[in-house]
């Protein structure tokens, strides 16, 4: 093996997507020799004329641990892309390996060199296309599939192509990587009924291997042990003439898939009945629809909300829209959220998250909010994303009533009276101080602007440019 110093130039090459790569005459021959190393064993799926494989490349981090390197190219060795190089001997802050995902076409010229690749050649040659089929389901839509082509005895045991198939496209979170299947290169001993996990990937919607690795020393697990959905996959093939049963069953067929969505809960009853035993006069003006604009350091956004009442709480739900965003959610007079949904794109990730509120308390005379006082709250929320693990996460907030003045103060086209109100929130280790207004006809508040301090720094400014 050709020692490479690959992740120096690996920056050149970093994107979200497959595209092609510009490379210098330095770089074609590193990527070239790259693409001249032998396929890993289990490392190797087909879909159609693609081969997807790794190839271990000498590191210039670790002498005795090479990196590893992800691969997609056509057999006929016009095409090949570098999806992503790890560095097993090198571990990051969250323990992972140090990885580069990279997702970019190599140039023809470059690719051309998989043609001098004895490793390659044979894989192609001995690699047969796919013939997924349905072993089984699991819950939440799940499909479990096996490569029936990939079916082989060996030593006594079968070794084999198994997947589970998402119904959406999830996030790795410890990745940070898109996945839609997991595809398992498993070996099933079905006379002592013990099976290894040779190789696992993960592959995003259109079969690209996002991330995954092989086993260099498996170790014999007992079926008992595995996962129900491994299970199925394993008793599927220990029955007589395993290669007639599979061919009996279904094909598998492609699903559409987008990315997942998460959904919060309803709000929960003690939650309402909190909020109602506040005996707040109801709006005597409806809010339909206001424009605000949110100013900060680093950038300035309009968004535009519409609001309605909520059937199942009662409370306003407001849907709010921005260049780059949109948010779903049921609040407390627009103070605080009661449930939040939203969606978005981080570096190519689609993002979903959802929150609601499961326990809440208020403290002071919100009713009357007289001059002075000094009104709070408590809240738990249970916030969810699919690129993190789920928290609980508490928030106390306490505010003094400042002064009365006219809405129209705010925003010339409101009537009526409000309130002005400094409010101080604490949540997460962070501390947030903000302006607020209760506007007293729709009965909405309004945050003018807000400070927070603590893991970061932020500053922000908001103004109602038209309320409807």
């Amino acid at each position: 093996m050709k020692r490479i110093a690959v992740v120096a130039t690996l920056g050149l090459l970093s994107a979200c997507h497959l595209q092609p790569a510009r490379t210098g005459g330095s770089s074609q021959a590193l990527f070239g020799d790259m693409l001249k190393q032998p396929p890993l064993a289990d490392s190797i799926l087909r879909d159609g004329d693609q081969l997807s494989y790794q190839a271990q490349v000498a590191s210039s981090k670790s002498a005795s641990t090479p990196e590893i390197a992800q691969i997609q190219a056509a057999c006929n060795g016009t095409e090949a892309s570098l999806l992503f190089v790890e560095s097993p001997g090198k571990l990051a802050a969250d323990g992972q390996p140090e990885r580069v995902t990279v997702m970019s076409r190599l140039l023809p010229a470059v690719a051309v060199n998989l043609r001098q690749n004895p490793g390659f050649v044979e894989a192609c040659a001995n690699t047969p296309r796919p013939d997924w089929r349905l072993a089984g389901e699991a819950e939440g839509q799940r499909q479990l599939l096996i490569d029936r082509a990939s079916l082989k005895d060996v030593g006594g045991a079968w070794q084999f192509w198994g997947a589970v198939d998402e119904p959406s496209v999830l996030t790795q979170q410890q990745k940070r990587m898109p996945y839609a299947q997991t595809r398992m290169r498993l070996q099933a001993n079905c006379s002592s009924q013990t099976y290894r996990v040779r190789a696992e990937f993960g592959l995003n919607q259109n079969n690209v291997v996002t991330f995954g690795k092989t086993d260099s020393a498996p170790q014999d697990q007992p079926f008992g042990s595995a996962p129900a959905t491994t299970r199925t996959l394993l008793k599927a093939v220990c029955v007589a003439d395993a290669g007639t049963a599979l061919e009996r069953l279904p094909i598998a067929v492609p699903r559409s898939k987008t990315a997942q969505q998460l959904t919060p809960a309803q709000v929960p009853a003690t939650v309402i009945a909190a909020i109602n035993a506040l005996d707040l006069p109801p709006a005597t003006t409806l809010l339909r629809r206001q424009v605000m604009e949110r100013n900060s350091a680093h950038t300035s956004l309009r968004y535009e909300s519409s609001f309605e009442t909520d059937p199942q709480s009662g409370q306003m739900r407001q849907r709010e829209k921005s260049q780059y965003s949109s948010s779903d959610r049921i609040t407390f007079r627009g103070l605080f959220s009661l449930t939040f949904q939203t969606q978005y794109q981080d570096k190519g990730l689609t993002i979903s998250q959802a929150s609601n509120v499961e326990q809440l308390s208020f403290s002071g005379d919100w009713k009357q909010m007289p001059i002075g006082a000094t009104l709070g709250f408590s809240s738990q929320s249970r916030n969810r994303d699919t690129s993190r693990p789920d928290r609980l996460v508490s928030r106390q907030e306490s505010c003094v009533v400042k002064r009365e003045l006219p809405a129209s103060k705010i925003n010339s086209s409101l009537g009526g009276m409000a309130r002005e109100l400094e409010c101080t929130s604490t949540s997460e280790q962070l501390i947030t101080t903000s302006t607020v207004f209760y506007l007293q006809d729709p009965g909405y508040f309004f945050t003018s602007k807000s400070a927070t301090r603590g893991l970061y720094k932020d500053d922000t400014s908001m103004r109602l440019v038209q309320v409807e």
